[in-house]
């Protein structure tokens, strides 16, 4: 049986300087706290998040990897704070394509993922 990880990803819409403590530049290397406590450090194009990048939640959860118009894409790396972790491809914000999921217990799920969900299992895991 497939355990289904959900990915949460938010979308930061900035209305006035004072509601984001931001450290960055819009295209170029930068930093930027969220109103959450979320602190992004990593590249940024046209001021959304754009290439590679760290993400840090107040909660402990962690995202390093390639990011796209703000969401996750391409390869990265999520950590949950249950201690699963999540590493492989990324498309609009999901886990999606090849990837391998390794839980707090040690098990673990190597396979495909589209849209968020576990499709096909690579054979033998």
């Amino acid at each position: 049986m497939v355990k289904r990880c959900w990915l949460f990803m938010f979308v930061v819409v900035i209305l006035s300087a004072g509601s984001v403590k931001v450290q960055a530049v819009q295209d170029g290397d930068g930093k930027m706290t969220m109103p959450d406590g979320s602190v992004y450090q990593g590249h940024f194009q046209d001021g959304a998040f754009n290439g590679a990048g760290e993400l840090d939640y107040p909660d402990q959860r962690q995202y390093r990897g390639e990011f796209k118009h703000g969401l996750f894409d391409g390869k990265g790396v999520f950590l949950y704070t249950d201690g699963s972790k999540y590493e492989g491809e990324f498309k609009d914000g999901l886990l999606d394509g090849q990837g391998v999921i390794t839980y707090a217990d040690g098990s673990t799920y190597k396979g495909k993922f589209k849209q968020g969900d576990a499709v096909a299992p690579v054979s033998g895991s």
